[in-house]
């Protein structure tokens, strides 16, 4: 973990998503960065109550790309089969047309929609990893839903594994949906395509809480669970149009070793026993979800 202080983070009073105090949140568990993390009892949602403030986010996004996302080359490979995975789904609603990837990293997801003719934009919050991707697509560098599009409107609209590290993940999504382009007699209305997902409805994330395979911390510091997303959505005059939630496909998949290790957890669980090692993939774990429906 990279040095980050006490003054890289803010204390949470209130649930980031529906705002209920964080005095009557249920304690999960402490995460290696000494956050309390917590799920709202109103709302279901997940959250550290000691996130990363406006000085620790870009201290912690600045290099995330060679620190991170392609500092195993194994890692590295697995995603680019998932991203394989993500676009054949996100493909069967929309098969062509003008996509805009919110936290695009260094473009790699984007690489797969342009090599089937769509017209690719990003949007990238750490410098590194936007200065990589410039190289290849027109990306704006900064935070999303501070950037004027102008008229810009989209078919697609990707927010990969991204939403867990916003501090206000509504404004993206209002964001989002100002942007898609709108139903009518001649077009199906833009997607809104949210994949990648941890999903805090789990039975892995409820059995291992801080070991599941990607936990809420004081930088992923936010969990859903997909009602909090669709009721959510509704309002903003969407619907869910499509769901899955990838498994035995993923690279990440080993059925048979995976069912004993939850097997394992759950026994632990009945006999009070510390889980004390980490989750394996399982069915559930992340979500892959597309709406569409915004009326012009």
């Amino acid at each position: 973990m990279m040095d980050l202080t006490k003054d890289d983070f803010e204390v949470l009073d209130r649930c980031p998503w529906d705002e209920t105090s964080a005095e009557i949140a249920e304690f999960l568990y402490l995460d290696d960065m000494d956050c309390d993390v917590v799920r709202c009892p109103q709302c279901g949602v997940v959250y550290a109550k000691r996130r990363l403030n406006a000085k620790g986010l870009p201290k912690y996004w600045g290099d995330y790309l060679s620190r991170v996302h392609t500092h195993d080359i194994d890692a590295v490979g697995k995603r680019n089969k998932m991203y394989q995975i993500d676009y054949e789904f996100s493909s069967r609603y929309v098969p062509t047309g003008r996509v805009l990837d919110v936290g695009c990293g260094n473009g790699s997801f984007m690489d797969v929609y342009e090599s089937h003719g769509y017209e690719v934009f990003g949007v990238e919050y750490g410098e590194e990893a936007a200065a990589a991707a410039e190289k290849r697509h027109h990306v704006c560098y900064g935070v999303f839903n501070e950037i004027d599009f102008g008229k810009e409107k989209f078919d697609l609209i990707i927010f990969r594994g991204v939403l867990q590290y916003v501090p206000y993940p509504k404004e993206y999504l209002k964001k989002a949906v100002s942007l898609l382009k709108p139903k009518g007699d001649f077009h199906a209305g833009g997607h809104l395509f949210i994949t990648a997902q941890p999903n805090m409805g789990s039975l892995a994330f409820r059995l291992f809480g801080k070991n599941f395979t990607q936990p809420v911390t004081g930088a992923d510091f936010i969990g859903y669970t997909e009602n909090a997303l669709t009721e959510y959505l509704r309002s903003l005059g969407l619907h869910k149009k499509g769901e899955r939630y990838f498994y035995p496909e993923t690279p990440y998949a080993s059925e048979e070793d995976d069912l004993l290790k939850m097997a394992r957890a759950i026994q632990y669980k009945r006999d009070g026993q510390k889980i004390n090692f980490k989750a394996p993939a399982y069915w559930g774990n992340m979500m892959t979800l597309i709406y569409t429906g915004k009326i012009s």
